[in-house]
């Protein structure tokens, strides 16, 4: 991989939906039709009790700082970037979903600070899913 490469996703038949609607700015998650439960990240199958039954919903991208770390030795694709946030962010819906949380003072984030969804462009047909503090 070239150095300075950042990596990028991969959808595959289970993740598409996902990542289009990632695209389209408009995050949406799977939920089971069966047992209602909502997980993350997309599975062909309901995680809580198996079933093919599932629909996507959309999401509001509001969520909480669950646990969090900051990066100040990257790997080399994203050298130039540090220090960031790397957050485990448990989003208001019931889900959680790793993803950075941009700013310029990654010591003003912690665990249960308020974070919304942004949507950040990586290449002129990827966008990847981003927070930043509420």
């Amino acid at each position: 991989m070239d150095d300075k490469a950042r990596p990028l996703p991969t959808p595959t038949s289970v993740s598409r939906r996902y990542w289009d609607s990632v695209n389209a700015e408009a995050l949406t998650i799977p939920r089971c039709r069966d047992c209602g439960a909502v997980h993350f990240y997309p599975h062909a199958l309901c995680v809580s009790c198996m079933s093919p039954n599932l629909d996507y919903i959309p999401v509001s991208g509001n969520g909480t700082v669950y646990t969090y770390t900051v990066i100040r030795s990257p790997q080399p694709a994203f050298r130039g970037m540090e220090p960031y946030v790397v957050a485990n962010v448990e989003l208001d819906e019931g889900v959680r979903m790793m993803a950075n949380v941009i700013t310029d003072d990654p010591d003003s984030v912690g665990i249960g600070t308020r974070v919304r969804l942004v949507y950040q462009p990586v290449t002129p047909d990827q966008k990847m899913p981003q927070f930043e503090k509420a």
